[in-house]
Parts: structure tokens; sequence; C-alpha cells
């Protein structure tokens, strides 16, 4: 009799057990198969979604935005990520790239620092290093030169490093050409400089306002000092040979 209740307990629980079992795979396959989702970014749409379906997976295209990581043409972005366990059939959100975004170097030259950095800041750019050198022409903390150069194309949020005008000289500053300038002008900037402006005519009256310089010594490429003397040959009113 202690063997028949043992055989009977033994079948019971094989029973009970192959129900449980069968009643796991009916979830399984009622609930549907848990798969990874695959990491499909940077491959072109075609690839993407033979990959995805593949996987027994949907997809749909969700847009489209600039990307310096991705080329154009490529997804640059998936929803759900990489790695996240979902239900075969699960649609996945992608994104494609427009590649990296381009943007114009706006034209700063001759404009304070404050305005240089709206211009830049406003054109998607960054401003990076500013450096100051003495200039005589213009004025101080207008900018210089740019770089990259203004005109040029960029990407967008690279840094736009400037040179800015520092007006008075630590201690030298090259000449420039000053042939053909306004002599009132040209006088006061170098003055305004700690020069010596020493000047002689060659007419016996001339207009200060409207004559120009026609020579001047040290020469153009000279550096001068704050002290020194420039020596000016003013002439009578004549076109500015440098427009």
């Amino acid at each position: 009799m202690r063997r028949v209740l043992i055989y009977l307990a033994i079948a019971v629980g094989t029973t009970v057990g192959i129900a449980l079992v069968l009643n796991l795979v009916m979830t399984i396959v009622i609930g549907g198969r848990q798969v990874a989702v695959p990491d499909v970014r940077g491959m072109l749409q075609d690839r993407a979604t033979a990959v995805l379906e593949q996987a027994g997976l949907r997809y749909e295209i969700d847009g489209e935005r600039y990307s310096v990581e991705f080329p154009e043409s490529t997804i640059c972005d998936q929803h759900p990520v990489a790695g996240h366990v979902v239900k075969q059939g699960r649609t996945i959100l992608l994104t494609m790239s427009k590649g990296a975004q381009f943007v114009d170097v706006p034209y700063c030259i001759g404009r304070p620092i404050r305005g240089a950095m709206i211009m830049i800041e406003r054109a998607g750019l960054v401003v990076g290093q500013i450096a100051y050198a003495s200039q005589l022409k213009g004025y101080p903390g207008e900018v210089i030169s740019a770089e990259p150069q203004p005109g040029t194309r960029a990407l967008k949020g690279s840094r736009i490093n400037l040179l800015v005008n520092a007006g008075l000289p630590v201690a030298r500053v090259i000449l420039p050409d000053l042939r053909g300038e306004l002599y009132l002008s040209t006088k006061m900037k170098l003055e305004r400089l700690g020069l010596l402006v020493r000047e002689s005519s060659l007419d016996r009256e001339f207009n200060p306002l409207r004559s120009r310089i026609l020579m001047h010594e040290p020469v153009a490429g000279s550096i001068v000092s704050r002290g020194d003397t420039i020596d000016l040959v003013i002439s009578a009113e004549m076109e500015n040979p440098n427009l």
C-alpha cells in the first residue's frame, strides 16, 4: 500500500511540474519573447532597419538633427537605447543625422570687443582666447583680427580667437605706413601713443583737416618707443593712395 502511495505522489508531482512548464511556455508565447535592442547608431537607414527586423523589432523615423559624431544620412539616436530589453514587435524610434552644422564667422573686425563677442555668440560660435596688441590705426578696444577669419565657415560651437587693439603700447610699437593719411587725425593717434610729432610742410599754408602725409621718418616697419619723435612731411590736399 505504501508503494502505491509513493507512485501516486510521484505521478501527481510530475503532472503538476508539467502543468507549470506548460503555463510558463504559454506565458512566453502570449506575452511575446523579449530581446535586447541592438545598437544601430552610425548605420545607414537600410542597414539599421534590417538589423532591427532581424531582431523582431519594428522601426519608425522620428525626425532628424545635426550631429558632429555621426555622418549625414546615418542613425544618430534611437529610443529605447541599445541594450534595453523589450518585447519582440516593439517599435524603435530612430533619429537621422544631418551631419555637422557649419555657420559663417561674422565680420567683427573694427568692432568694439563687446559688440564682437555678441556677434560671435549670436552666430552660434564661442569666444575663444582674447589677446591684445598695440596698433596705431584704429582705437583701443576694437578687434584687429579674428581666427578663423571672418567670412569663412566654421563648425557651430567652434571657438573664435580675437586680437584686440590695446591702445598705448607697453614698450614699443611697429610704425605703419602713414603716407596718404590725414595729417591731423594721424598726429592725434601718434601723440596718444606717447610719440612726439614734428611736421614740415611743402606748402606755406595748409589745411590741417584736409592735408595729408607725404612721407615720414622713421619709415613704415620701424620699431618706435614712447617718447620717440616722428617727422612728418605734409603736402597740400591730395588723394589717399591707400584707397
